[in-house]
């Protein structure tokens, strides 16, 4: 343990130092407050004595964390007040015995350590409380998931999202548009943690309105979902933006029509056993006012999938540039048509004790014979 005693008076500082010094407290001085501060900063003293009302202020305001003692010759009413309303833990008045002040650190250290453990109790609880909500949020998160797998006419459609967090910032959708027609999306909402989630529950109920509310040409060019979209999230002043790739399927004549607000890495085309990037910009819904998407359609075959990853796949890919990331990822696409062989091909880890630095999603849409 160790005290500071912070000088303006050197005769009673000189004094305080002796008396501490004979009782065995090792001692740090210093004869200003800048130099006290860097003291604090680096040398941590459980117990900071100073003579100047001011500064004791001052170290009680920036380190809310170590006590602050004022020693002074000179007490009346006011000072004790103000030393009340700064927080001081104690007022000594100088001179003094030096066995009146070991008692009075005993005292202090005491009563800090004591509220320290109260204090610790209580976080202790609001993490465990945090933790449960949490959990009860991801419970509702995984309700609002579609089903895993799921068939819609002859495509089957898979899905797995692995947080960095309790709770995800990533979204997975599809579900069917009239008889026609399915959608499919992937969704990335900027930051982590509850404030993203609270983002997905908007996108899920944005798309159970695309359900009842759709306009025929949207079915055609999906880009016009993501303006919808794009409005009803500036609309809501979230300050969150969200990274989506949607695509519609028309049963019909077999067609997939994609667009991509900002989704990255791009998604992956695997025909006749070859895996290739679909390459489509456009920016991520809820940063501008105007915005518009290209359209990109295919026709698959059987046997033909895609895959999309969400970006933090790529922190856990071994280290290299962007395009190095890429080709491994493609490559693993290429040669797995399952979301576990995936899974091992990159070396991803599963469960709930997987948490990385951002959360990992995949979406697999296979075309079956």
């Amino acid at each position: 343990m160790s005290l500071l005693v912070v000088e303006t008076d050197p005769g009673a500082a000189t004094s305080l130092a002796d008396q501490f010094n004979e009782l065995g407290y090792p001692l740090l001085s210093a004869s200003n407050l800048s130099a006290a501060v860097r003291i604090c900063d680096h040398a941590h003293p459980e117990l900071i004595i100073c003579d100047r009302f001011e500064w004791s202020e001052e170290l009680a305001s920036q380190f809310r964390y170590i006590p602050v003692a004022l020693a002074s010759s000179e007490l009346s009413p006011d000072l004790l007040f103000k030393a009340l309303q700064a927080g001081l833990a104690d007022v000594w008045q100088l001179p003094g015995k030096a066995t009146d002040f070991a008692e009075r650190v005993a005292i202090v250290l005491g009563r800090f350590k004591a509220v320290a453990g109260q204090l610790e109790t209580r976080l202790d609880q609001f993490v465990r409380d945090l933790k449960r909500d949490q959990r009860a949020g991801r419970h509702v998160q995984l309700g609002m998931l579609p089903p895993n797998p799921m068939a819609i006419d002859h495509y089957r459609l898979r899905h797995r999202i692995v947080p960095s967090l309790i709770l995800s910032g990533d979204f997975v959708d599809y579900f069917r548009i009239g008889e026609r027609y399915f959608a499919f999306y992937v969704a990335d909402v900027s930051g982590h943690g509850a404030s993203s989630a609270f983002v997905t529950v908007l996108l899920k109920n944005f798309s159970r309105r695309l359900r009842r509310e759709y306009r025929r040409s949207m079915m055609k060019n999906p880009g016009q979902i993501l303006e919808w979209l794009n409005n009803e999230l500036l609309d809501q002043h979230m300050d969150k933006h969200v990274a989506l790739l949607i695509a519609v399927c028309d049963l019909k004549d077999d067609s997939i029509r994609i667009a991509n607000a900002g989704h990255y890495p791009p998604m992956a085309f695997v025909s006749s056993g070859e895996a290739r990037f679909l390459e489509l910009t456009g920016k991520p819904i809820g940063l501008f006012d105007t915005v518009s998407y290209d359209i990109l359609t295919l026709k698959p075959a059987a046997g033909d999938r895609l895959v999309t990853f969400t970006d933090g796949v790529l922190d856990l890919l071994p280290d290299g540039d962007l395009a190095a990331k890429e080709r491994v990822l493609l490559k693993a696409v290429e040669e797995n048509d399952s979301l576990s062989g995936l899974w091992q091909a990159l070396e991803l880890a599963d469960g709930d004790d997987a948490h990385g630095p951002d959360d990992v999603t995949c979406l697999m849409v296979s075309k079956e014979s």
